[in-house]
């Protein structure tokens, strides 16, 4: 607890991650990824093999973009900045530590950024969302964009915040945190280079008997092409949230994404 207060207080986040949730947030998967090492290390590493496996079979590697960077345990950053002329990270919040550890990769650019463009829109800062990929996905030097573990996470405030502001969210569509994750995968469609999606689609909680007790679609309803490649990924194993239950997230990957197979 006393490392996770020091770190939001060392943090520097913009007013809207702080308002959103997402400085919190961001802490706190830190914290969990350091007790869970363990259990969702398989799921990482699994990451950065796909992940480092696609950047060695492009033409060229001058600019790679990771939407989603978070904390980075799920990226091969050794292996992107031993390839790519330029590693550009993207986040809404960049923790201290991470910052630590990329202080002697000059290669490595840090963008803080609200990637689902809708914020400072819902904050009443904003006339309509923004959008928050126009200058990367107009960057033609961008040969490989990879969005890491992004898309379950985008439309999670909204969600939080239309359930906080009633009134404000009766002006709204009542389908908003969809369109987050549908904004996102159409975002994605506009990059000309090579794009990578890796993302939970699915959780599904269950005791210690195996009986399932809930399951809940992370996508909000948005269908997505058929994935590549599949696995499980124990987030919150028995004792992380609950003694007798566990959460279990399915992790699909497209390893060329082009676009979705039907619009919200």
């Amino acid at each position: 607890m006393l490392a996770e207060l020091t770190l939001r207080a060392l943090t520097p986040a913009a007013p809207l991650a702080r308002r959103f949730g997402l400085l919190r947030e961001g802490i706190a998967l830190w914290s969990r990824g350091l007790r869970q090492r363990k259990a969702w290390e398989p799921h990482q590493a699994r990451c950065r093999a796909i992940i480092a496996d696609i950047a060695a079979a492009l033409p060229r590697r001058r600019k790679v973009v990771v939407l989603g960077s978070g904390p980075a345990r799920d990226i091969p950053l050794e292996a992107l900045c031993a390839s790519f002329d330029e590693v550009v990270l993207v986040d809404i919040v960049h923790l201290p530590l991470l910052r630590l550890k990329l202080w002697r990769r000059p290669k490595v650019i840090l963008v803080s950024r609200d990637l689902t463009g809708a914020m400072a829109w819902l904050a009443g800062e904003a006339e309509s969302r923004q959008d928050p990929l126009a200058d990367l996905a107009n960057d033609g030097s961008v040969d490989l964009v990879i969005s890491a573990n992004l898309l379950s996470q985008l439309a999670w405030p909204v969600a939080e915040w239309l359930e906080d502001n009633p009134a404000r969210a009766a002006a709204l569509p009542d389908d908003l945190p969809g369109r987050c994750i549908a904004w996102h995968l159409d975002d994605l469609a506009r990059f000309e280079g090579h794009v990578c999606l890796i993302s939970d689609v699915e959780m599904v909680e269950r005791d210690r008997g195996g009986a399932i007790h809930d399951r809940l679609d992370l996508m909000y309803g948005v269908a997505l092409p058929k994935e590549d490649e599949s696995w499980l990924w124990p987030v919150a194993p028995f004792g992380e949230a609950e003694r007798d239950r566990e959460y279990v997230h399915k992790v699909c990957v497209w390893r060329r994404y082009q676009g979705r197979s039907s619009a919200l």
